[in-house]
């Protein structure tokens, strides 16, 4: 059974407790300008098997994760990324869109994302050999001229990523008020 990135990210709702306790956290520092919090989606790691042919539809940091299949037109991206950088975010901030990010990412260390100037971020942990699979969905409230994302990266992590404008999110649930 394949698995598109639209059946994982309705998985990943679910597991965004499970995350949260394990690293991979939504956090807002002063300001944010989300109205919604982060989805988180996450696949299971990858690891190489000897003998092996390549899946090429596993995760890697050597190309851009893929995101068209859910029809988000990737506005940014970037391959086999080792270290710090920021890319913008084309057309800034848009109010009442929501902005979706995947990254592909290895290494044993710590990935830290933040939407700026939301100053919303998340962090992402790695273990040594795997490749991990994440999808944020974050609905943005307010719109800004400019935008980018701006990544934080321990050495040793290697990471790809995409970006764009989801047209089809995911339907947050309102909590039940009902006893």
């Amino acid at each position: 059974m394949a698995i598109t990135w639209q059946s994982a990210r309705l998985t990943g709702c679910a597991l965004i407790a499970a995350l949260a306790a394990a690293g991979c956290t939504s956090g807002h520092h002063g300001g944010t300008t989300a109205s919604h919090p982060a989805r988180t989606t996450t696949t299971p790691p990858t690891t190489a098997t000897v003998g092996a042919s390549p899946d090429p539809h596993a995760p890697s940091v050597a190309k851009a994760p893929e995101i068209a299949s859910d029809g988000i037109t990737a506005l940014a991206s970037g391959t086999q990324v080792k270290g710090d950088a920021v890319y913008e975010i084309p057309g800034g901030i848009k109010a009442g869109q929501t902005l979706a990010i995947a990254i592909d990412c290895e290494g044993p260390g710590r990935l830290t994302v933040e939407v700026q100037p939301t100053s919303l971020s998340f962090p992402l942990l790695r273990e040594k050999g795997k490749v991990l699979s994440t999808m944020n969905e974050i609905h943005m409230s307010r719109s800004r001229s400019s935008g980018s994302l701006r990544f934080t990266s321990e050495p040793d992590v290697t990471w790809s990523f995409a970006v764009g404008w989801d047209p089809n999110p995911p339907q947050q649930q309102e909590p039940s008020t009902q006893l």
